[in-house]
């Protein structure tokens, strides 16, 4: 059975920010750090993602025209889903890959703890442990 834990595999330095921070300057944490999204955390509760991705057609947009202050709340994703520091990779796993078009939206997943985030879970890091898993497997097999 497989019993790999999200808390083996998250990572704990997962760029965090606010809903009201300027789009740049969400960029930026983004760029300096080794994700490709960051937490939006508003008065201690997860309220969503912005990922790169959320970012580029603004970006497009406004590096064109030169025009606007654009605010992460405008472009991130509020409706999300998060796993608990218990919950079992496979699981998480299945929920990347079992929504109606073969992939859910969210490439990252909050990792929560009694309600407190603590952390980030990425198709990476679920790559990484379902592969080490393999690999063991394949080890046992010969």
């Amino acid at each position: 059975m497989l019993n790999l834990k999200v808390k083996d595999f998250l990572t704990h330095n997962a760029p965090v920010i606010d809903s009201s921070t300027l789009l740049s300057d969400a960029i930026d944490k983004i760029e300096a750090s080794t994700q490709d999204s960051a937490i939006v955390i508003d008065d201690g509760i997860v309220v969503g993602i912005l990922s790169e991705r959320d970012c580029l057609k603004t970006l497009i947009s406004s590096s064109y025209y030169c025009d606007g202050a654009p605010v992460v709340k405008e472009f991130m994703k509020a409706n999300i889903t998060t796993v608990e520091f218990e919950e079992n990779i496979h699981d998480i796993a299945n929920k990347v890959v079992s929504s109606s078009d073969g992939f859910c939206g969210q490439t990252c997943f909050p990792v929560m703890q009694n309600n407190v985030y603590i952390g980030l879970i990425g198709v990476k890091g679920l790559v990484e442990a379902l592969n080490q898993y393999f690999k063991s497997c394949q080890t046992q097999a010969h």
